[in-house]
């Protein structure tokens, strides 16, 4: 059953480690190819792909990659990472990478990864929750609780499509949203993340900005915070 899971996951990272101008296939194919890699696997390779680590841990202290970290991950078959290495604070003065940066980054951690793997790619993610927000100069919105008060799902499209087309041209192909979580307390921090307290309202725009994100067929959108998590009884954030 492990193997069975893990081949969807696996299918979702070749497409999208797939280079620009591949030629579409079916899904059928991608299945096939995921069958056929998976059933290779040892449970090490699995739990290995199963696991997604912080950048912060392949970097030196001034946010430059750290060939012999990744080289040490990549043998312990880690399929995956993740967020902005700027999350404590600026860097050498600067608060993010540019796309440009961003690219050559991930670009060598993935050239590292297939060396040592087997092959096999990691995939990235990082949280475009509204706008590609830790690439610089990329174009931001407001939080998704103006997209719900808008009451246009064509406006939210257009949302995702550009977070969506931002996170990409960085080299990021699967974003950690939308936040389709249903606000059941207006005391609580993270409201503005919600769409709204409406499920209806939420389903139109997690529709919308879903198909936005992507629309350009190398970006993968990711529902998040949607069970239960919301649910605060005092407002506080992760209350249990």
């Amino acid at each position: 059953m492990l193997k069975s899971w893990f081949a969807a996951v696996l299918c979702t990272a070749l497409g999208l480690a797939a280079q620009q101008g591949t030629p579409l296939v079916s899904a059928d194919q991608w299945d096939e190819r995921a069958d056929a890699i998976v059933a290779t696997f040892t449970d090490d390779d699995i739990i290995g792909q199963m696991t997604q680590i912080d950048i912060n841990q392949l970097l030196t202290e001034d946010n430059k990659v750290d060939d012999d970290k990744v080289r040490a991950y990549a043998k312990m078959r880690v399929g995956s990472y993740l967020t902005s290495p700027f999350n404590n604070g600026p860097v050498n003065g600067t608060y993010m990478w540019t796309a440009d940066e961003w690219r050559e980054v991930i670009t060598r951690i993935q050239e590292i990864t297939m060396e040592e793997n087997g092959g096999h790619p990691m995939v990235y993610g990082v949280d475009s929750v509204h706008g590609a927000i830790f690439v610089k100069d990329a174009v931001l919105f407001g939080q998704q609780i103006n997209g719900g008060a808008s009451f246009n799902p064509d406006l939210v499209y257009e949302q995702g499509r550009i977070t969506g087309r931002d996170t990409e041209a960085s080299g990021v192909p699967w974003v950690f949203g939308p936040i389709l979580g249903i606000s059941r307390n207006p005391l609580w921090a993270r409201t503005f993340e919600t769409f709204s307290e409406d499920p209806h309202i939420n389903s139109v725009m997690g529709d919308a900005i879903i198909r936005g994100l992507q629309s350009n067929n190398h970006t993968a959108a990711c529902m998040k915070h949607w069970i239960v998590y919301p649910k605060t009884p005092s407002g506080h954030d992760k209350d249990a």
